[in-house]
């Protein structure tokens, strides 16, 4: 029988191919999205061999507070599971922080929350933060995402590149640095490039020359390799991708 893990994800646009994502790094695993704004079941039909439907979710404290919540009301999650999984993006949260000081905190205030409602617990708590936010992770597989032919538009993906190239220079050379020198959120300066691009060579076909997250945003999460990512995500990213290989 293979491991469960829950993942408490925001489970919008993007996140909705978290799993098939999650699968890439641990396929040992048998990965239960949860969201904030899923249906509570009658205890006597909860399993923790089911399979739940995914409803788009909340972000932040809303879907900390709800994974606190359920692990309260089933403790067979933190009982019975090797892990459970917090999937979230930052969007600035940790602008004025050291960001490893951010996790370690981040990670010790949830995961006492939990023994203190539990007791006993064998789950390891992981938490996988995109930083500033999922595009991160598509930027940084750009072949497999803006640079992929068949996904979007060449001729802008030409142009946006060196775009791209400079804004990472400017964030301290890595994109997870970003909230520490901008303020905008990361997507919204993405999809502003892309428009402005759009605009300037007159792409008829939109389709392929813009970015949305509920378009493109899990499209490319599914073609995405985690592997590209981790050396270059070292923050935040490489230290869930390596505690979520190490789950058996």
């Amino acid at each position: 029988m293979t491991p469960t893990v829950y993942i408490y994800a925001t489970d919008s646009h993007t996140e909705t191919s978290i799993k098939d994502f999650l699968r890439k790094i641990n396929s040992e695993i048998t990965w239960i999205p949860r969201s904030p704004r899923q249906a509570k079941r009658p205890k006597k039909d909860y399993a923790i061999k089911d399979v739940l439907p995914v409803l788009t979710g909340r972000t932040g404290l809303d879907l900390e507070n709800f994974m606190i919540e359920e692990i309260d009301m089933h403790p067979i999650i933190v009982l019975e599971c090797p892990a459970i999984l917090l999937e979230d993006d930052l969007d600035r949260r940790d602008a004025f922080v050291d960001q490893n000081e951010y996790l370690t905190e981040q990670h010790k205030r949830l995961s006492d929350k939990i023994k203190n409602i539990v007791h006993g617990v064998s789950a390891e708590l992981i938490c996988l933060y995109a930083a500033p936010e999922i595009e991160t992770w598509l930027i940084e597989d750009w072949e497999n995402s803006f640079g992929n032919a068949k996904l979007f538009n060449q001729q802008i993906a030409t142009q946006l590149r060196p775009l791209i190239n400079k804004m990472k220079d400017e964030c301290g050379g890595s994109f997870e640095h970003y909230s520490h020198y901008r303020d905008n959120k990361f997507s919204d300066w993405l999809i502003d490039n892309i428009q402005s691009l759009s605009e300037k060579y007159r792409i008829e076909n939109h389709e392929m020359a813009s970015y949305s997250k509920s378009k493109h945003g899990s499209r490319f999460l599914g073609e995405i390799d985690p592997v590209k990512i981790e050396p270059k995500c070292r923050v935040y990213f490489s230290k869930a991708y390596h505690a979520i290989q190490r789950i058996v």
